[in-house]
């Protein structure tokens, strides 16, 4: 599979890199032996200085992301009782029922993995790491979905960074990438 790439550009300066989205699903393994699966998130990292793939650790959007979760399970759970009242709801509603009892399979395994990674988010000491050189000295990015631009970051030069979406760039082909890593971001092994 080919995925489109985009431009990143500094408003302030001449920096520029391509965001290639390489497919990145990284496994903890924590020292309980539990393993939990995530992606990855996209910062800052400032000893690469540059725009980078970094760990997913922000406890506000996990939190965020868990509420949100939770609260589309209740709601599949009401919606599904719903479905089950009255004189043979089991025939009528079959395919509906199928297809919910699906979606709460999918939001209790999304809402383990993120109770997990909010677990390791709030006992780690260390930051979120960048992917490529491990530091922890990096900033997750957010780009506004208007402006494309990433006001939660400044650049050295006091300028933001910005997405270019660029569909007629190259598009690239990779394979997913596995990292293994312990509560710390630290490098165990990759698959």
């Amino acid at each position: 599979m080919s995925i489109d790439s985009a431009m990143i550009v500094c408003t302030g300066c001449d920096y520029e890199t391509r965001e290639v989205y390489r497919p990145i699903r990284i496994r903890y393994q924590t020292t309980n032996g539990r393993i939990i699966e995530t992606g990855r998130a996209k910062g800052w990292c400032y000893d690469c200085a540059s725009y980078s793939d970094i760990e997913r650790m922000n406890q506000g959007e996990l939190h965020d992301e868990l509420v949100s979760k939770e609260r589309e399970r209740l709601d599949a759970h009401h919606l599904q009782g719903e479905l089950n009242r009255g004189f043979l709801s089991n025939f009528r509603h079959r395919s509906e029922q199928g297809q919910l009892q699906y979606q709460l399979e999918c939001l209790d395994e999304e809402i383990a993995e993120l109770g997990g990674l909010l677990e390791i988010a709030k006992s780690r000491k260390s930051k979120a790491r960048c992917l490529k050189c491990w530091s922890e000295r990096t900033v997750p990015l957010t780009f506004d979905s208007e402006s494309n631009i990433a006001y939660d970051f400044q650049h050295e030069c006091g300028g933001n960074l910005k997405i270019i979406h660029d569909h007629s760039g190259p598009r690239y082909n990779f394979r997913v990438s596995t990292y293994v890593l312990n509560e710390e971001g630290e490098l165990i092994g990759d698959e």
